[in-house]
């Protein structure tokens, strides 16, 4: 799949807080074959890599001003920058807004990348030819983490390249993505080690609270249906009885969200996680369509749309009989995302739900909270749909979806 979007330009900011040693020196890129006005050049782009924010808006203008100076000394290359998770089988290619890349080209370069991020060592330079084309590709793995691996392809119609050339270049991209990488999973590790602490203090406290409250007002609704003297009362200990099963069912499921989602912060993957977890608690089928692998969302709108499709699965795995469920994600030109979770069960009456049913009221919330539309439809010939809207992306951005 195919995606294309546009780019708008980087705010350069200077708050962020680096260190001397995390930059190369310009004498260094002088050292290997570039002028001291081009080495100066270079280690701009590398500041701009360490502090990006926003990759899919920085690294498409990053590329497009190291082509504009390629330009300038008639090389006739093209960059793109691909990040490639080979345990999701995706890739991801951001690149200048005048380039592009075809159908077959990206086919080819997202099964050689990701076979080659499991095999290749970081450096390693891949030449070749792409099939049925006059184009010739360099690839070299820049950058890596955990589950991210970052190459940088040069694509040319000469007959061969000049490797020596690329070496200012290779190096200024290689220690800036690298340090953004570094960074960034330095950033997740905080925030990861914040929620578990979080998540076990409500587990220790509120959780345990709730489930002691849970069994009594269980007791006391059973001693009042066994009493006929305290019939008058069923109704009112019913109540009870299912707001505090409710209360604690959805305590536990945050805690549960919440350690998913905080172990990743990628959308992505943390949706996976949660499809996997109900995939295991049932015998219903699912199944991720997802067209956009990568969202430009931000942290707390990316955790409440988790929560509301982790409700959404909820509600199928204990009311809907279904078989069959699919989440399908997409991304509208106009850039709004959404969201469809499908099932073919019995379908849903919403003007018959029970009074301890909370749950559609509560991801309504959560949609509101972030700007989000949230409806919810009888599907034909049977079974319901939940349909999440957000204007999500930011206009003028640029990458590639393999």
């Amino acid at each position: 799949m195919l995606g294309q979007k546009w780019w708008k330009s980087l705010r350069f900011g200077t708050s962020h807080a680096l260190a001397s040693q995390h930059i190369a020196p310009a004498s260094t890129l002088v050292l290997s074959g570039a002028s001291p006005e081009y080495a100066l050049f270079l280690a701009e782009q590398q500041i701009q890599l360490i502090i990006m924010d926003q990759e899919s808006i920085a690294l498409p203008q990053i590329i497009q001003q190291l082509q504009q100076s390629w330009a300038r000394q008639c090389h006739d290359r093209q960059l793109f920058i691909v990040y490639c998770y080979p345990f999701s089988h995706e890739c991801f290619l951001y690149h200048a807004p005048e380039d592009y890349l075809g159908g077959t080209e990206l086919k080819f370069l997202q099964q050689l990348l990701l076979r080659k991020s499991i095999q290749a060592d970081q450096n390693q330079i891949i030449q070749q030819a792409i099939p049925y084309s006059d184009q010739l590709f360099s690839a070299k793995m820049i950058a890596k983490n955990h589950n991210r691996f970052i190459w940088r392809i040069y694509l040319t119609e000469t007959a061969q390249f000049d490797q020596h050339s690329f070496e200012p270049v290779d190096r200024c991209l290689t220690l800036g993505l690298q340090q953004w990488l570094n960074i960034y999973d330095r950033q997740q590790a905080v925030l990861e080690q914040e929620r578990r602490e979080f998540a076990a203090e409500l587990h220790d406290s509120i959780a345990q609270v709730l489930g002691f409250l849970r069994l009594k007002s269980a007791q006391l609704h059973q001693s009042c249906k066994s009493n006929p003297q305290y019939h008058a009362l069923l109704e009112c200990t019913h109540e009870l009885a299912n707001y505090t099963h409710y209360a604690y069912q959805q305590t536990r499921d945050l805690i549960t969200a919440s350690r998913l989602i905080h172990q990743d912060l990628d959308f992505s993957s943390a949706l996976k996680k949660i499809i996997d977890e109900f995939s295991r608690q049932s015998a219903i089928d699912f199944e991720l369509d997802n067209r956009v692998p990568h969202l430009n969302i931000t942290a707390k709108q990316s955790i409440q749309l988790i929560y509301i499709i982790r409700e959404s699965l909820s509600n199928i795995v204990r009311h809907s009989q279904a078989t069959h469920a699919r989440i399908y994600i997409e991304q509208q030109k106009q850039g709004d995302l959404k969201i469809y979770i499908h099932d073919d069960g019995i379908g849903m009456a919403l003007k018959n739900k029970r009074s301890d049913s909370f749950g559609l009221e509560i991801m309504q919330e959560r949609a509101e909270r972030i700007g989000a539309s949230l409806k919810i439809m009888p599907r034909h010939p049977h079974g319901t749909t939940v349909l999440v809207q957000l204007d999500a992306c930011p206009p003028k951005e640029k990458t590639d979806a393999i």
